[in-house]
This record gives structure tokens, C-alpha cells and sequence, in this order.
């Protein structure tokens, strides 16, 4: 085992997807399996070793995997209770292992929930569980893979149970929710005299580089990438680097990060991931004993239960709001500052600092099976980055909210020289490209473009925004379908009404200023106030938010410990039983 008491961990790349990178947080060391699990017993909320170790479990055989569960488990009760709540977590999670969970008590995962910092045990306490879990597997298939769902009358039939027994028949939340249309009319009445001038694209590009490059964050000279329809792609890798020293937790996460940018313009391109980079290495941050280290403005972090804040008559964002997996039950946390609009300006609220950051692991229990980067967003100004954060909840809500249905999808076309060439060459290569109109009841634009592949599989991006028309060019240059370098895609859906780029919806302002108070004024008049946290670094000095919205989805992801949501069941209703 290390000599030294701090932890190192390694930030290393596992698995990609599309642009999508997947990332495992082990030991920088060699460890053997003892010596780790005697690492964990002395601090059994570190979520790298527990997720570490909880790997490991999978290379066992059966007689070794009993012989673990005799050190942990005795006729009393448990002797080891880290190690019993690991081996339950294999016996869910790694399927060779599962016939032996009946050798746990009946109440194993109520009294070894404490001793772990993942979900998984206490998903398992959720009675509803089996009936949600075979609902997300009728709704990936539709959502990612394009398959019919069952009619609302044959639930029966496909033995899918009745969610939210509540709902009512004629659900008309739809259509009470304030659009953003009515609220852009009040607020263009507003006079507004000196609109911002947002910087060429090559300024920002050069700004954050410079900086990037100042700070020792650059890892990697720009390279070109192939794996999107983007007809400009680009990646550039970054250093990681951060500790955190706070509770029982010494340790230090390093390794490198990739990040991306696509657009139809190179400067574009080029800020876009010099942008990322910057939202991405501002995303990271050192935790010390009593605050978050390197940020410009000071981040002090407290720990205590939600409803201890409350009682003290201090403004904390509840968990709760935000869908989780499963629900927060009061435990300790770190918090830190952020805020929320209120009628006379800014109003602070404390916001868990796991929810803000990526990959903390403090000394807490997981709110997250997987923490995301969705509502993290970089701008030159803040309310540029605002705007950013809040139009990704909305796009990822959508993604995990609205259904495919055909009746929804379009191809398109338009009037633009080089969108029109774009769609001409994808054409010739053989390469159909679909759209499928993800507007949610805000009625903020959001598409989804898709490519079906020769073997059934669906390829897709998606993009949102307060102008529609360059919403649907997001979601294109998002789609991982490879470009120039294309292999013919299978035939488009038949019979799909053409949109011209053209007519898609428009309700953007003069500037990101006058863009973020529509944004506000259309959630607040949804009872959905948004919440912030500034999350500029002091080097860097490049305006950084992680953004929530309560009630809204943050993933689409549809895995083993997704829920249903009330929305997107009333969204199914609602399109399915037309």
C-alpha cells in the first residue's frame, strides 16, 4: 500500500461513445485488494476506492466471492459492514454474482446503506422500483432506438403497470404552462437601448487559449476529429488536477481530459472547445478543509443536514427538487453558495457542492449513481453562460421527456448557402438525415437530428435554444454519425413533411442580457426558478455557472436506476394515446 497517507487517483478514460467519453477514477498505484479495503474501512464514503473495489469484485470466482462474504457476514450480524456492503452491491451489479443476495438478512440494505456512499442499495429499499425499471426499458428502446411503445390501453398486455395512479385522464399541464412566446411579447415591450456586442469568435478563441495555455492546463496541440456530421470538428486534451482535503478525504484526482468543438466555421469551432476547456477545467475543483480552493470569489463550504440549514432560517436548496434517483433522506452534506433571481436582484441559497463540481468525492453519500456536466456552461459575460447552462437543462429535458413519435419528425432544407450544401453533400454520400421536434410545454425550440444506420441503429444529437433556427444546426453538428468519411446511412422514415430551416421559431433577443431575463421570466412563470452557482476560476478569470432548474431532468441516460418521470409518463399519455 502507499506509503504516503494521501490517496493518488488516476483520471483515466475507459470507454467512448460518439464524443461521449466514459471515466474510471482508480488508484495511480497498484493496490491489492485487502489493502484497499482497509483503506476504505477507515474512510468508507470515498466513492473512487468503493466504485474501485466494487470493479475488482467482478474478477472474483465464486469460492473466493464466498470466502469474502464469510469475513464480512456472521450469525449476529456483520463483522465487517464495508465489506458486506460492497459484496451486496456485487450481488445487484455483477450478474454471476446475484443467486448468492439471499444469504444477506431481509434488512441487509437498510443496515448496510450507511456504510456505502453509492445509491445502490438504497434503490433497492424503493418499492416501486421493478415497475419504473420496466418502464425505462420500454422507453430507451423508443427513445434512443426508435421502437413503438405499447398503446396506453395494452399496458396490461406488455405487464406494464400504471405509474402515477394519479394522473389524471385529461392531464392539462401542457397546456396551462406560460410559453416563452407569451413572455418574449411583455419583455420586447420593455425599451432597451444599448445592447452587448458579443466578441468575434477568434477573440474568445485567442482569450481563453492564452490563458489556458498561461496556466499549464494545455496538454495537446489541436487535432481534428471525424465523428459527427460536423463538417468542422476539432479536440484538444487538457490537464487535470485537483485534491481534496477535507473530513476523512486526503486525496488528489490527475489525468487527461478531452474537449470538443463542432460548428460550420472554424473560429467557431475553435471556441467552441477553447470554451469547453474552460467550463471543463473550471468544472474541477480542489476541495480544502473549510473551502473551495481557486476560485475568484471565495466558495466557503459547511456541512450539515438540509433540514439543520432550514431550521437556522438559511435559504438551501433541497435536493429533492432536482430528479434524482433515488431521494435525498436528510444526510449530512457540503454546501456552498449560490443564487437565485428574486424580485430585487440576486438572493443567495446554499447548493451541495456535489452537484455543482465534477468528480469531488467528498465525505458524504452519493446524490448521483453518475454525476453529469448538464447546466454547466462558460460565456464571456455570465449571462452568456447563463443562458448556456439553463438552454441544456431545457435540451436534456426534452431528450429525456418527450417520446418518439413519427408525427413529430421532419426532414429539412434551407435557404442558407452553406447548410444547404451541408445537406446536398450528406445526400450524395448516401447519408439521410431526420429531425424529430423535442419542444417541450415552455416552447422553447429543440430538435433532435438522427441517422439510422445499415444495422437499425439510431445515431443522434440534439440542440436547443431560443432560436430554433440554429437549435436544429446544433443538433446536427452534435450527431455522432462519422463526416466526410461517411458510410451510407439506411434509408429517411417515409412520407416526412419538409421544414425550411427558415420557418423554425425565433424568440432570441438583442443579446445574451436580454435572452437570460426571457429565460427567467418564462421558468419563474412555471414556478421552475433557477438556481446558479459561479464557479470562475481565479486563474482562468473566464465566467463559468453551473445552473439548476428544479423539476426539469438532468439526464436521458435510461440506466438501471433511472426513474420515470411524471412528465415524461404524461408526455406518452399524451402522444401514445392520441
Amino acid at each position: 500500500m502507499q506509503q504516503s497517507t494521501t490517496m493518488h487517483y488516476a483520471f483515466t478514460l475507459t470507454d467512448t461513445k460518439g464524443t461521449v467519453g466514459y471515466v474510471a477514477c482508480n488508484p495511480e498505484q497498484d493496490i491489492s485488494f485487502e489493502d484497499g479495503l482497509a483503506y476504505l474501512e477507515a474512510r468508507p464514503l470515498d466513492e473512487f476506492m468503493h466504485k474501485h473495489l466494487l470493479e475488482r469484485l467482478k474478477d472474483c470466482d465464486q469460492k473466493q466471492f464466498k470466502n469474502l462474504m464469510q469475513q464480512a457476514l456472521s450469525d449476529n450480524g456483520y463483522t465487517r459492514p464495508v465489506l458486506a456492503a460492497l459484496l451486496l452491491e456485487a450481488c445487484l451489479v455483477h450478474g454471476k454474482f446475484s443467486k448468492l443476495a439471499v444469504f444477506f438478512p431481509d434488512n441487509a440494505a437498510a443496515e448496510l446503506r450507511h456504510h456505502t456512499p453509492l445509491i445502490h442499495l438504497k434503490w433497492t429499499m424503493l418499492d416501486d422500483r421493478e415497475a419504473h425499471a420496466a418502464w425505462i426499458r420500454q422507453f430507451k428502446a423508443n427513445m434512443h432506438d426508435h421502437r413503438i411503445l405499447p398503446l396506453p390501453e395494452d399496458m396490461e398486455e406488455f405487464d406494464l403497470p400504471m405509474l402515477f395512479a394519479a394522473l389524471p385522464a385529461q392531464d392539462d399541464s401542457w397546456e396551462k404552462a406560460v410559453r416563452v412566446e407569451e413572455v418574449r411579447k411583455a419583455l420586447a415591450a420593455e425599451p432597451y437601448d444599448k445592447p452587448w456586442k458579443r466578441p468575434a469568435p477568434e477573440e474568445t478563441a485567442m482569450r481563453a487559449l492564452e490563458r489556458l495555455v498561461e496556466y499549464g492546463f494545455v496538454a495537446d496541440v489541436e487535432m481534428r476529429h471525424i465523428a459527427s456530421l460536423s463538417p468542422i470538428a476539432l479536440l484538444r486534451r487538457w490537464h487535470l488536477d485537483i485534491s481534496v482535503r477535507c473530513g476523512r478525504h486526503d486525496l488528489t484526482l490527475r489525468g487527461i481530459a478531452t474537449s470538443y468543438g463542432r460548428g460550420l466555421s472554424l473560429a467557431d469551432t475553435r471556441a467552441g472547445y477553447s470554451m469547453e476547456m474552460v467550463e471543463r477545467t473550471s468544472s474541477f475543483a480542489s476541495i480544502g478543509p473549510v473551502a473551495v480552493e481557486d476560485t475568484a470569489m471565495d466558495h466557503p463550504v459547511v456541512v450539515a443536514r438540509h433540514s439543520e440549514l432550514c431550521a437556522k432560517g438559511i435559504a438551501a436548496m433541497n435536493p429533492n427538487t432536482v430528479p434524482l434517483e433515488v431521494p435525498y433522506d436528510d444526510e449530512p452534506l457540503h454546501w456552498m453558495q449560490g443564487h437565485t433571481p428574486g424580485e430585487h436582484g440576486p438572493e443567495p441559497i446554499l447548493v451541495p457542492v456535489q452537484m455543482v463540481y465534477m468528480f469531488c468525492n467528498l465525505d458524504e453519500v452519493c446524490l448521483f449513481s453518475a454525476q453529469g456536466s448538464t447546466g454547466l456552461a462558460s460565456g464571456n459575460i455570465m449571462e452568456e453562460a447563463k443562458v448556456a447552462a439553463l438552454t441544456e437543462i431545457i435540451e436534456r429535458d426534452a431528450e429525456a421527456t418527450i417520446p418518439f413519435v413519427k408525427s413529430r419528425c421532419f426532414t429539412l432544407t434551407s435557404e442558407d448557402e452553406k447548410v444547404a450544401l451541408l445537406l446536398e453533400d450528406y445526400a450524395a454520400r448516401g447519408v439521410h438525415v431526420m429531425f424529430q421536434d423535442m419542444t417541450t410545454e415552455l416552447g422553447i425550440p429543440c430538435y433532435t437530428a438522427f441517422v439510422m444506420d445499415k444495422k437499425g441503429g439510431v445515431i443522434r444529437g440534439t440542440g436547443a435554444g431560443l432560436n430554433g433556427r440554429r437549435a436544429v444546426i446544433s443538433a446536427l453538428t452534435e450527431t455522432p454519425y462519422p463526416y466526410p468519411q461517411s458510410p451510407p446511412s439506411a434509408p429517411a422514415l417515409r412520407d416526412l413533411p419538409v421544414r425550411r430551416q427558415e420557418d423554425l421559431p425565433d424568440f432570441s433577443m438583442e443579446d445574451p442580457i436580454r435572452n437570460l431575463a426571457l429565460l427567467e421570466r418564462t421558468l419563474v412563470a412555471n414556478n421552475r426558478r433557477p438556481v446558479y452557482v459561479d464557479i470562475r476560476r481565479k486563474d482562468l478569470n473566464f465566467p463559468v455557472v453551473k445552473a439548476f432548474i428544479p423539476g426539469l431532468e438532468l439526464s436521458a441516460d435510461f440506466d438501471a436506476f433511472s426513474r420515470v418521470s411524471r412528465r415524461l409518463f404524461r408526455n406518452y399519455l399524451r402522444e401514445c394515446g392520441e
